[in-house]
């Protein structure tokens, strides 16, 4: 009897903790869609007012990110520094690609990050600058999407995970 407790217990915490991980999934997607428009606007300093070289402005925003976003900043400016003749565009689409992985972002943010990049580099200051604030409008919205995701997704998880392990018990005792 003891044992049957134990492992219904045991089950019914493993459960319960997947229900709370997929639910911290879902709370990770809209604060990393801020995190990066934070970085965008930090990036838009960088070329406005300091008037860095693409480079350097990416690597400054990356060295101030406290997420995995970041590194698609810092592996931009990695690729440029190389100096292997790769352009901006075809540098952030591939820190794009590489590190999309790493984050909670989906695929509807990762074709905005991709098509920011196409301009990136390209234009001058003020394209670059109309790019950037275009770029923190469809975040925006990305954002306003992922928070409603978060709302209805949360709970759901967190009350599947909990009457997910209910039912094994009661199935197998």
């Amino acid at each position: 009897m003891l044992l049957k407790i134990v492992g219904s217990l045991m089950i019914l915490s493993a459960s319960s903790f997947l229900g709370y991980m997929l639910s911290r999934e879902c709370a990770r997607r809209p604060e990393e869609l801020r995190e990066l428009q934070g970085q965008l606007q930090m990036l838009e300093n960088e070329i406005s007012f300091m008037s860095n070289v693409l480079a350097d402005a990416l690597y400054n925003v990356s060295s101030n990110s406290r997420s995995k976003v970041g590194n698609f900043f810092g592996r931009t400016a990695e690729i440029l520094k190389q100096g292997k003749g790769i352009n901006a565009s075809d540098a952030w689409e591939a820190a794009v690609r590489e590190n999309i992985g790493k984050t909670a972002l989906n695929k509807e943010d990762q074709e905005i990050l991709i098509s920011f990049g196409k301009m990136l580099g390209s234009s001058d200051m003020d394209g670059q600058i109309r790019n950037i604030r275009l770029t923190m409008e469809q975040l925006k919205q990305q954002e306003k999407k992922a928070e409603e995701s978060k709302i209805k997704n949360q709970t759901m998880y967190r009350n599947l995970g909990m009457l997910g392990g209910l039912a094994i018990i009661v199935i197998l005792f």
